[in-house]
């Protein structure tokens, strides 16, 4: 294909994007029911944006505006098709609930309820907020129960990660469900990874399509959490050293979390094995 073939359709595809973007602009209202608030992330494979429902007394949901993916329309149909689907198999209270998928001006949306509270990567980073081993460690059983019925319901999620995770008080959400999948062996991917056989070990346990893949990120999430009282820390040395001060319990936990010793198999097992480094760190204060 020539280069001059391939810079204009760059230059035509970022054109599209532009102009789609500016359907959404804030006090923009779509689909004559959702008023735009204001931009409040990207996710795995969309735009996300704070609104008003009019049809609910302008209370806050949220609308994701799925952005054209490398492998044209089909592949952006896919994804699209795939995450509203995971959305409306799921009913936990931490989840957000789906309310709609439509197209609108060309562009695939669909709207979701509002998940109140603060995300752990600005808690951690904007915030300076810190965790104690025993306030991380209830964090994430809060958010064990959460995964463990995403799983029972036969998805895994694949992107667990702080910017992900929401506090809201007590209650443990979580969002963005673009790179979830089906955990039945047999079901089709209708969008394939982009996992590369060169890609770090890290990225490949994390796409893995398997339960263990969702316990790794929560066990890096752990890590994120603990480090919260760690000021001076060095590269060089192992989170092992570093974090020196854990007791055995949650070292073991992280361990298998990590998939250095044999990993969980169930979120259930997890969360046992929380309850116990739990109730360690109540007997050690």
């Amino acid at each position: 294909m020539p280069k001059w073939w391939i810079a204009a359709t760059k230059a035509w595809n970022g054109w599209k994007r532009r102009r789609a973007l500016g359907w959404f602009r804030p006090g923009a209202t779509v689909r004559g029911r959702y008023k735009i608030v204001k931009p409040i992330g990207e996710g795995s494979y969309g735009l996300a944006y704070l609104c008003r429902d009019k049809l609910a007394d302008g209370g806050p949901c949220v609308l994701k505006h799925v952005q054209p993916l490398r492998g044209g329309k089909q592949r952006t149909e896919a994804a699209f098709a795939l995450e509203t689907d995971m959305l409306d198999r799921l009913r936990h209270p931490a989840v957000p609930r789906l309310l709609e998928k439509f197209v609108y001006r060309g562009a695939m949306c669909f709207t979701m309820e509002y998940a109140p509270g603060v995300s752990l990567e600005k808690l951690l980073f904007d915030e300076d907020r810190t965790f104690s081993e025993r306030e991380a460690l209830l964090l994430l059983r809060r958010l064990t129960d959460v995964v463990a019925d995403v799983h029972r319901r036969g998805i895994v999620h694949r992107d667990i990660r702080i910017a992900n995770v929401i506090l809201d008080g007590d209650c443990v959400r979580l969002i963005d469900f673009g790179l979830a999948r089906d955990l039945d062996p047999n079901a089709p991917d209708p969008v394939p990874d982009d996992v590369l056989d060169d890609d770090p070990m890290e990225k490949k346990l994390r796409r893995r399509i398997d339960r263990t893949s969702d316990f790794y990120a929560m066990g890096h999430l752990l890590l994120f959490l603990l480090y919260s009282t760690y000021p001076d820390v060095r590269e060089e040395r192992s989170w092992e050293e570093e974090l020196h001060r854990l007791s055995p319990a949650t070292k073991r936990l992280l361990r298998r979390m990590l998939m250095t010793e044999q990993p969980y198999a169930s979120a259930e097992a997890l969360a046992e094995e929380l309850d116990a480094a739990i109730a360690a760190t109540a007997e050690a204060s």
